[in-house]
């Protein structure tokens, strides 16, 4: 059990340098320097002070995810919604199947998009120049029963390849924002703060 006010900020600053802007840390740690004087003049015991804010450890893991996902909801990056989702994950066991775990499928639908896309991209013109080549003549190069088909095959492949490849971009922006009002809505919940929704 703490003992005193000093040691709850010195846990609360260790937890949180590193994470917040100085100024803004500074802000916070005046506001709960604040709660217990206030709390103090009022003759209330640390203890109950203490019972009132929950435990420094606690209190940090939610300040880190909600400031987390805060700053990849201003700068969209895949470091800073990684970042947002593993404090995310600090916040409660479960949070490794209601977070982790649809965040792990998601990733590999894009992912599967995005390879399928190169694929069809990559295969596309190559199949293009083997119906070229069976048009040409060349009988080691006829993988097609009818070349000129195989052209317009090719060129379509390639046309979808790149449609997925683009469509796929689109996707993860639009889950990227879903994702955050997700880790938003999931702080929310652990924490019953107002703010984090």
């Amino acid at each position: 059990m703490l003992q005193n006010e000093q040691e709850y900020i010195r846990i609360l600053t260790d937890r949180l340098k590193g994470t917040l802007p100085a100024e803004d840390l500074e802000d916070l740690l005046s506001d709960y320097r604040e709660h217990f004087r206030i709390g103090k003049a009022e003759g209330r015991s640390e203890e109950e002070l203490f019972c009132s804010l929950g435990s420094p450890e606690e209190v940090a893991k939610e300040i880190r995810a909600t400031h987390l996902v805060k700053k990849a909801e201003h700068t969209c990056s895949c470091k800073n919604i990684f970042h947002a989702i593993m404090a995310t994950l600090g916040l409660g066991l479960f949070n490794l199947v209601f977070v982790l775990v649809p965040f792990i499928i998601l990733v590999v639908l894009l992912m599967a998009v995005f390879l399928v896309g190169v694929a069809f991209t990559i295969f596309g013109p190559a199949a293009f120049v083997y119906a070229i080549l069976q048009i040409l003549g060349f009988p080691s190069f006829s993988i097609w029963l009818y070349p000129a088909a195989g052209i317009f095959f090719s060129i379509g492949m390639t046309a979808v390849g790149l449609l997925l490849i683009i469509g796929d971009f689109y996707l993860a922006r639009f889950f990227y924002h879903i994702g955050i009002r997700y880790l938003k809505w999931n702080i929310h919940i652990i924490t019953g703060t107002v703010g984090a929704a």
